[in-house]
């Protein structure tokens, strides 16, 4: 995914399919959503966007952080383990997207 194919995503707001997730932080609750697009035809998380659609990012140092509680979320927390992939989009100073 390219950075304008995020935008593209963005640009048409959250849906049923669509999430946007300011950051991360409770790997329960991350995989209780992966588990409801996995339930349904599948899902995009977009983690690094605000609920109005601005792309802030994540800072560039936690990317070891929010990879490891994707992976975790997906592996771990729920039955059974779900396939996950991931993308990571750079948004400008130092500040990635992770989808």
């Amino acid at each position: 995914m390219t950075k304008q194919e995020l935008i593209e995503i963005v640009a048409t707001g959250e849906d049923s399919q669509t999430q946007f997730k300011s950051d991360v932080t409770n790997t329960d609750a991350l995989a209780a959503e992966m588990v409801a697009f996995s339930n349904t035809l599948g899902g995009t998380i977009c983690i690094g966007v605000t609920n109005d659609g601005q792309l802030a990012g994540i800072p560039v140092q936690d990317a070891g952080r929010i990879n490891q509680l994707i992976s975790n979320a997906a592996s771990q927390h729920v039955k059974s383990p779900i396939a996950v992939q991931t993308v990571n989009v750079a948004v400008g100073n130092e500040r990635w997207l992770y989808s």
